[in-house]
């Protein structure tokens, strides 16, 4: 029998903010599973160096702002904002 390994999940309680759509955080586990999906490969490439702003799903064209998170290894691959609970909104498009 084969042993695969077992990816570490994401922290379900990192929240996340469709900047086009209506703006408001959500949690990841709220997130298309498209977009879920990439994030989750955008994380499991790790980082470069440089992390980025935000992410957008290939599949459906959602774009997404990472506002907050405990997982160490999203705070490697992005930036965080603040979001609208401190005045860090951002204008709907």
């Amino acid at each position: 029998m084969k042993k695969t390994r077992k990816k570490p999940a994401l922290r379900s309680d990192t929240t996340v903010m469709d900047v086009g759509r209506n703006g408001r955080e959500m949690y990841i586990r709220a997130m298309p599973s498209c977009c879920l999906g990439a994030l989750k490969e955008a994380v499991a490439r790790g980082s470069d160096g440089r992390r980025l702003l935000s992410m957008e799903c290939p599949e459906c064209g959602r774009e997404w702002r990472i506002t907050s998170s405990l997982d160490e290894r999203v705070l490697e691959r992005f930036a965080t904002h603040g979001g609208p609970r401190v005045g860090g909104g951002y204008p709907a498009a």
